[in-house]
């Protein structure tokens, strides 16, 4: 018996992306044992339109206020019935139908908590791809699909509006032994619905010295290296776009 994946989706005013995000998810072919969690935080415009126009696919939804992304996710997480758990969040798509099939195609060893993969970011101007490496902190929450008794362990994510990598917080409590990446593209994203700046790259330098990820001194480093690069495409795109 394959085991249930629960997909999160949430949203806010999110009419325009929407649809081609739950497309994505019930086009999976995996669908058949996928629980699909909707989480709108009291939308404005057409979006809870689009919700019920597919109502039929969709297993539980809400809209309603919420305080922010990581409020809305803990909220999926407690509806959540599904033994993994992935987040597919408004303007976000898997990067093939069979995406899902192909990871659970084989039975996950129960020492195994924590999958994740590479991923693509569409710019403007082209699509890249990202390598995935756990041990570096390089990891999208759209391309992480895992257990949800992660949370039992080590609780819900972490609600402020001061910081902006609570999953990422949260990926640093899996002990190294559950974590296992699989092969092949997990999701495509929009570059501008992908956290981005100087501010979270600082929050994130500080969490991997308090997780021992790096040194003091290489968060020197790596800061400066991120000063230098905003400053870089500072100048390309006034240069270049304006």
């Amino acid at each position: 018996m394959k085991p249930v994946v629960s997909i999160v989706t949430v949203v806010f005013n999110g009419e325009a992306e929407l649809e081609s995000t739950i497309r994505s998810v019930i086009g999976q072919t995996y669908f058949p044992q996928i629980e699909y969690i909707i989480i709108d935080g009291g939308s404005t415009d057409g979006t809870t339109n689009i919700i019920k126009r597919y109502e039929q696919y969709i297993t539980r939804w809400v809209s309603e206020p919420d305080k922010g992304i990581y409020d809305a996710m803990n909220k999926a997480v407690g509806m959540a019935r599904g033994e993994w758990i992935n987040f597919m969040n408004c303007g976000d798509m898997f990067a093939r139908d069979t995406v899902l099939e192909n990871i659970f195609s084989k039975e996950i060893p129960d020492s195994i908590s924590f999958l994740y993969s590479d991923y693509l970011i569409k710019t403007k101007h082209r699509t890249l791809r990202y390598t995935a490496s756990f041990e570096r902190g390089v990891l999208l929450h759209q391309s992480v699909i895992y257990r949800k008794s992660l949370h039992e362990r080590f609780g819900f994510y972490l609600i402020t509006p001061k910081i902006i990598i609570s999953d990422y917080l949260f990926f640093c409590l899996v002990p190294v032994a559950e974590v296992c990446k699989v092969n092949g593209i997990i999701s495509e994203n929009d570059a501008y619905g992908v956290s981005s700046g100087r501010w979270l790259t600082a929050q994130k330098l500080c969490a991997d010295v308090i997780f021992r990820r790096i040194s003091m001194s290489k968060l020197i480093r790596e800061w400066r290296l991120t000063q230098i690069k905003g400053v870089v495409k500072t100048i390309i795109f006034y240069r270049y776009w304006k």
